[in-house]
């Protein structure tokens, strides 16, 4: 019997790699292949990192703050992130298929199919971004069988209408991780010790992100939102340090800007206040800026050298060398005895006059004989200090003492 030829052009036969378009590149004297990779392949393509046990070579991952990205992926579809670094030791193929100006080429990788415990990639720079997509990806397969499941079970059709609603939400959000990509970089690196260098040079390089650039571009939060027009008050105009978060010796500048949106918080929270996703979205800008405008008034009616530093006539490291109010600390603990003030309802020129009564009191360094080290506020100031302990039990204790002596004060006062 005579066979009818088969047609045999798409098969392989077992295929043991998975196939990425990529760009191969040179950097450090390495090769260097960059592909895109599905957030939902993630776990497949790369080694998940396990929270209790460091990989070899890079260091131990905190499970917090991998779920912090994987849920800032999941809440914002207008994420952004950096390539995440691997390295092959070798057995990815690279097909060349068009050579590019400066040495560079497009082409096919292969890269072998591994055990998850030997996977051929291994990262370099991104395994908390890495877990946290992880995380999504269970997170999201367990909200499904659970659902599910309760839609089996469910009578009411209202409740299965609820519960088709949350499994289509669930399927939007698997098909985002399956429509959107990690960008990959890998380097070809089999060598230990170079390749723990790398790890130790992608962290020693990065600069990171205080927290005075952090409220400047970071929009999302409405604290920070406040920033640009916060600043334009006369106290502030021209005195805030845009980059860094510590101030002292000949820094020109009277605060920081991640010391204004503490003092916005604080002011309309309280100096232990903390402002959640329910509280964040009941919040508006205008009410924020206005309430710390407020504020800003009662310490320029209350304390006359601080009308002198607006005039000139004090720069602000002379103003921190010779009174208490060059001390940020003291200036978000007012900002807390403000904040307890206007919500046992006084106004603001009553707050503005006690301040006024604790100027005489507000010379630095604080002497033995001072209501800083006579009354219960000694806890919270050194001998000699410029300013209070910054310590949160200090904040909180230091803005309840005064508070307190707004309608009982010591002597002296």
């Amino acid at each position: 019997m005579d066979l009818n030829p088969v047609d045999i052009t798409g098969v392989t036969g077992p295929e043991r790699y998975d196939k990425y378009v990529a760009v191969r590149s040179a950097q450090g004297e390495r090769t260097l292949y960059t592909i895109q990779v599905r957030l939902a392949d993630v776990p497949l393509v790369l080694p998940i990192p396990d929270p209790e046990q460091p990989t070899p070579g890079n260091r131990r991952v905190s499970l917090p703050h991998a779920k912090k990205f994987g849920e800032y992926v999941r809440d914002k579809t207008d994420w952004v992130a950096p390539p995440l670094l691997a390295r092959d030791d070798g057995r990815c193929t690279f097909r060349e298929q068009q050579v590019i100006d400066g040495h560079m080429a497009i082409g096919i990788l292969e890269v072998p199919w591994a055990a998850s415990a030997s996977r051929t990639l291994k990262i370099i720079d991104g395994q908390h971004r890495a877990l946290g997509i992880s995380l999504q990806i269970e997170e999201i397969a367990r909200a499904t069988s659970r659902l599910e499941d309760d839609l089996l079970r469910a009578k009411d059709e209202a409740k299965k209408d609820q519960l088709r609603r949350q499994l289509e939400e669930l399927e939007a959000r698997r098909g985002r991780l399956q429509n959107e990509h990690f960008t990959v970089q890998i380097y070809v690196e089999s060598e230990p010790e170079r390749y723990e260098q790398m790890f130790y040079d992608v962290a020693d390089n990065a600069l990171g992100i205080n927290q005075a650039v952090k409220v400047r571009f970071d929009s999302r939060k409405v604290l920070n939102r406040t920033l640009y027009e916060t600043t334009k008050h006369a106290l502030l105009n021209g005195r805030v340090d845009e980059e860094q978060d510590r101030l002292g010796g000949s820094n020109p500048n009277l605060v920081g800007a991640k010391h204004v949106i503490d003092f916005v918080r604080t002011v309309n929270v309280g100096v232990n206040g903390r402002i959640g996703r329910k509280r964040e979205a009941e919040l508006d800008e205008a009410s924020l800026i206005e309430a710390a405008n407020e504020y800003f008034d009662c310490l320029i009616s209350g304390f006359p050298i601080l009308e002198d530093l607006i005039e000139g006539k004090i720069t602000a490291p002379e103003l921190r060398a010779s009174s208490l109010l060059g001390s940020i600390t003291i200036l978000r603990v007012l900002a807390g005895v403000f904040h307890e003030l206007r919500e046992n309802d006084c106004t603001s020129d009553e707050v503005a006059d006690f301040f006024a009564r604790l100027a005489p009191h507000m010379t630095a360094p604080v002497t033995e004989s001072s209501l800083w080290r006579t009354t219960a506020a000694k806890q919270d100031f050194s001998e000699r200090a410029l300013g209070p302990h910054a310590r949160s039990a200090n904040l909180k204790h230091l803005t309840e003492e005064i508070t307190r002596w707004f309608s009982n004060p010591p002597d002296g006062l």
